[in-house]
C-alpha cells in the first residue's frame, strides 16, 4: 500500500457508508499519508478524519465533480459573506 495515495488525490472512505438510513460513503482528498498506508482525508467543509487503507477506494470523476462543486458553493457562500460584513463595518 506504501506510496499507492499521494496528497491531494480523492478517495472514498468506505467505512463511513451507512445502510440504514441510506448515507454514502465520504468522499475525501488526501491531507497525509502515513508510511503503513492510513491517510488522512478532509471533507468539503473541512472536517479530517484518519482512514484505514483497506476501506479506501479512488473516487469516480463524479465523485470529484462533487466534492469539487460543494467546495466552490462553500467558497462562494464564505465571499458573500464577508462582503456582507465588510459592507455592514463602515454603516
Amino acid at each position: 500500500m506504501r506510496g499507492e495515495h499521494k496528497r491531494g488525490a480523492y478517495l472514498v472512505d468506505l467505512s463511513t457508508a451507512v445502510a440504514a438510513p441510506p448515507s454514502p460513503a465520504w468522499t475525501g482528498r488526501i491531507l497525509h499519508v502515513w508510511p503503513d498506508g492510513r491517510c488522512q482525508l478532509v471533507t468539503p467543509t473541512g472536517y479530517a478524519w484518519t482512514a484505514a487503507p483497506g476501506d479506501l477506494r479512488p473516487a469516480t470523476e463524479e465523485e470529484r465533480a462533487a466534492y469539487d462543486a460543494q467546495v466552490r458553493g462553500i467558497q462562494r457562500e464564505r465571499a458573500a459573506l464577508y462582503q456582507r460584513l465588510r459592507g455592514g463595518a463602515g454603516s
